[in-house]
């Protein structure tokens, strides 16, 4: 899929969700769209500096809230985002270069269930994160701080 074809995709979405499509905002998406790698609100802001920031920043929630994409939290707790590949999916984050890909987790309804169960909570939604080092950075040898890691449980973010 060409970054072209993804962009009208993005487009085409939040036009049969009613939304007018301004044209600073489809900059935005057209922008969003090239994107392969994580990117915050603020680099958006910057690269499109033209554009405004109030409006990169409603854009983004705007595409935030329709599933176009969706929010990765780094090991230091800090906030990006990538372009979503629709179907579910929970992210695998290299703790040591910050890249990240979408992984397929196909047990965890099964743990949600059992929470269900368990607890009598009615669930409306749940975000993984998966920290790790990438094959990259292994193979290079960078090394990174993991003794904040609980690898049993969870990661709590400081």
């Amino acid at each position: 899929m060409t970054t072209e074809t993804q962009a009208q995709g993005l487009l085409e979405e939040l036009r049969n969700e009613g939304l007018k499509i301004t044209g600073p905002r489809s900059l935005v998406i057209e922008h969003v769209s090239k994107r392969e790698d994580n990117f915050t609100a603020e680099e958006l802001a910057l690269e499109l500096a033209a554009i405004g920031r109030a409006t990169v920043y409603r854009t983004v929630k705007l595409l935030l809230e329709h599933g176009l994409i969706c929010r990765v939290i780094l090991s230091d707790g800090s906030v990006c985002y990538r372009v979503s590949h629709k179907a579910h999916h929970h992210h695998l984050v290299c703790v040591s270069c910050g890249a990240t890909e979408d992984v397929h987790l196909s047990d965890v309804e099964a743990v949600l269930n059992g929470v269900r169960e368990a607890t009598d909570y009615e669930l409306l939604g749940h975000r993984i994160e998966v920290y790790g080092i990438c094959p990259a950075c292994k193979a290079s040898g960078r090394t990174v701080d993991t003794s904040g890691f609980d690898h049993h449980h969870h990661q709590s973010l400081r």
